[in-house]
């Protein structure tokens, strides 16, 4: 397989992660017949560090009607607060944020007093952030929808894009975009989740198919590179189970000189990386699901009252992969009243808001586990243990 980004013919198929439905559609039971499913299957390029995901549903099926609120989470939100903060360093006249969910990078934005614009293709989602008074385009952000928003809008010398990459199917198509868009000393940070990160934690959860694209840096650059960018500065970061935040600019910029963190970065992941830790990752993978199900079914047997909390897109793929169904977990408590009332794709385990906790309840195995300062704050069973689900430990 030719990699999509480098083009070089050196991205082969590592690891399987079984037949998968799409993460992040929570069907009612009316929509089971209809689910799709895949296999999914993890490519990887030993050449410039990209992953991927191929999927064959269209990019519409995943995002039109979404189910993901960002700002429900409150590390998240506290992230995006942070975010708006540091943007305003750069001093910005016009902000766009493509992928702007329900606002939650906007709002702290437009109380900075910094003019902002966000854009998201979910009608959904993007309908409670202009009923909120932050201002959103509805729509994928590509070339075109680039041309309206610049006549309607003008130029923008910031784009921001968090947790969107991964998702794109063209990501040149995006990178054309901004160049549209973006005035001639402007800048582009985007945020995604990061390839390495994943390996090292045989986090393999975090992959599904709304995600076909995963970056490492020596990817970013050269994808950069086509399109008369540069990276100028990285950083990992904690949100998402770990990302890398990453600013671009304009090859030709008088300011264009990368950071000592960009030249670190590059040279861990050469020296870091090979298939055979990606192959010994995903053992490790495989070990922890059997774990996870050992331990669900021994505190069953122990006449422990469990229950599960958080249903991210990683709940669908563990399950999914584990064959873990509504007989190992009963019912899985969701903050998003989106998702509540609903089921988890695939295994079909009834999702329910927080009301259907209880005193009595014994252990938490919690799947969205960068939140457990305030899932422990939220519950009921004040006497109950917490468990991560891969690596199966108590936290």
């Amino acid at each position: 397989m030719i990699c999509p980004i480098c083009n070089s013919f050196k991205m082969e198929a590592l690891v399987n992660l079984g037949n998968q439905p799409l993460a992040n559609k929570y069907p009612k039971k009316s929509d089971f017949k209809d689910e799709f499913f895949a296999q999914m299957t993890i490519y990887w390029c030993s050449k410039c560090l990209f992953s991927h995901l191929p999927c064959s549903a269209p990019r519409e099926k995943f995002f039109t009607d979404y189910y993901y609120l960002s700002s429900v989470n409150k590390e998240l939100v506290d992230h995006f607060n942070n975010l708006a903060h540091s943007i305003s360093k750069y001093k910005p006249s016009f902000v766009l944020d493509v992928g702007s969910n329900d606002g939650v990078l906007l709002r702290p934005l437009k109380e900075l007093g910094i003019k902002c614009l966000g854009v998201d293709p979910s009608k959904n989602v993007g309908a409670i952030a202009n009923k909120n008074g932050l201002n959103t385009e509805i729509g994928f952000f590509d070339y075109p929808m680039a041309k309206t928003i610049k006549k309607k809008y003008g130029f923008f010398d910031f784009i921001v894009a968090s947790s969107v990459f991964t998702h794109l199917e063209s990501p040149r198509e995006f990178m054309r975009a901004c160049d549209e868009i973006l005035t001639k000393d402007g800048k582009i940070l985007i945020e995604v989740e990061y390839p390495i990160s994943i390996f090292e934690s045989f986090g393999f959860e975090r992959f599904y198919f709304d995600r076909p694209s995963y970056y490492s840096l020596h990817s970013f650059q050269t994808l950069a590179l086509e399109f008369n960018f540069a990276v100028a500065d990285a950083a990992k970061i904690a949100p998402h189970g770990g990302s890398i935040q990453i600013v671009l600019q304009r090859a030709e910029s008088k300011e264009n000189q990368a950071t000592e963190a960009v030249k670190s970065i590059l040279n861990e992941e050469i020296s870091s990386l090979s298939n055979q830790i990606i192959i010994d990752s995903f053992d490790s993978f495989n070990s922890e699901i059997c774990k996870l199900k050992e331990g669900i079914n021994t505190f069953k047997n122990d006449a422990k009252k469990i229950i599960a909390y958080g249903c991210p897109a990683r709940f669908s793929t563990i399950t999914n992969y584990g064959g873990i169904d509504s007989s190992y977990l009963n019912f899985v408590i969701d903050d998003s009243p989106l998702k509540q009332d609903s089921f988890s794709p695939g295994q079909h385990i009834p999702i329910k808001s927080a009301d259907y906790d209880e005193e009595d309840t014994d252990i938490y195995i919690v799947f969205a586990y960068e939140y457990i300062d305030s899932i422990k704050k939220k519950v009921k069973g004040k006497n109950a243990r917490f468990f991560r689900p891969v690596p199966f430990v108590e936290i």
